[in-house]
């Protein structure tokens, strides 16, 4: 990752850590020499665990985004230098509870952005959402986390107009592999999860599918953290398109006697093929293919398996959280 060097030593804070991205984010800047100092409302490595054999050694505070002092004592005492902002409710827990999502979401990036304004960090990253461009085209992409993350674009926008503050805001496409375990896009992950443990699965959607594989999500969040670019940047992250009978296939490849299938409608997002505005700022090489994203996610799952991680247990702990 070019850049990441000038991360070596230095004290990242990652919001949302415990999350699939988060995670990954997490394991990579430790692999840097990077300082993640986790900002987050629980104490949850379960995706950590999952990637990583010391997920005990990182550094990590609890605390609620909605909490500014608390944000800030935490920046203090660890004296951040660059933060990556992957802290959300996503599409269902927005639409169950309107009130606290607009907190978390809106109100938790504000604090960021003003973290970031009253320290002078200029090293700044930020989840945004495929969903936020297509607001107001695509009913099916009008929702409320798709709302709180065109407000966090914009507010970034004024950060950068108002006060100088660069920031780089990322909209992943449909994320996959290890740790992607909540939401309906997560069924092409939980499929090859299934795969590994001989369970069947059906994935309960069809056609065509912007992927991205987590750990070249994180790649991008880490490096456009990593040095300061003059602006308020957004970009597209789309990574490799398929259709599902592809994801299907290869995952039969890699396991031959797999049940899994596919079903349903298609997806109501867009598949479009990486346009690569992000790596040309970022100086990042092309995410991964398809083909080789689903390899490593196998060989993931097989080393947390060789961990002695109960991933037939976690399949079954996911998909009873998510019916």
């Amino acid at each position: 990752m070019t850049h990441t060097s000038e991360l070596k030593d230095r004290a990242v804070l990652v919001t949302g850590a415990a999350g699939c991205i988060g995670a990954w984010t997490v394991k990579l800047l430790k692999d840097l020499g990077a300082v993640p100092v986790v900002f987050d409302l629980t104490d949850n490595r379960q995706r950590l665990e999952l990637i990583m054999d010391n997920a005990q050694s990182v550094i990590w505070e609890l605390g609620d985004i909605t909490d500014f002092e608390r944000l800030s004592q935490v920046a203090d005492a660890h004296n951040i230098e660059a933060i990556i902002h992957l802290a959300a409710l996503q599409v269902p827990f927005c639409k169950a509870d309107p009130i606290n999502s607009t907190k978390i979401n809106v109100i938790g990036s504000t604090h960021i952005l003003e973290l970031a304004r009253q320290r002078g960090i200029t090293r700044c990253s930020y989840a945004s959402s495929i969903a936020a461009p297509a607001m107001g085209d695509n009913k099916w992409l009008a929702t409320l986390y798709g709302a709180h993350k065109v407000c966090t674009e914009q507010m970034a926008a004024v950060y950068w107009q108002d006060w100088e503050l660069p920031s780089v805001g990322i909209r992943p496409a449909i994320i996959y592999g290890p740790g992607r375990d909540q939401g309906m896009s997560a069924a092409p992950t939980l499929a090859m999860l299934a795969a590994c443990t001989n369970q069947p699965y059906t994935i309960p959607f069809s056609g065509d599918v912007s992927f991205v594989h987590v750990e070249d999500a994180a790649i991008r969040f880490i490096a456009a953290a990593a040095t300061s670019y003059n602006g308020a940047h957004v970009f597209d992250l789309n990574g490799t398109p398929a259709h599902i009978t592809e994801i299907v296939e290869l995952i039969k490849n890699h396991r031959p006697d797999s049940q899994i299938s596919f079903t349903g409608d298609p997806m109501p997002f867009p598949a479009n093929p990486e346009d690569g505005n992000l790596d040309s700022l970022l100086k990042t090489t092309a995410c991964r293919p398809i083909r080789q994203g689903i390899t490593d996610t196998f060989n993931s799952f097989d080393q947390a398996h060789a961990r002695g991680a109960d991933l037939a247990g976690l399949l079954q702990t996911i998909l009873g959280r998510n019916p």
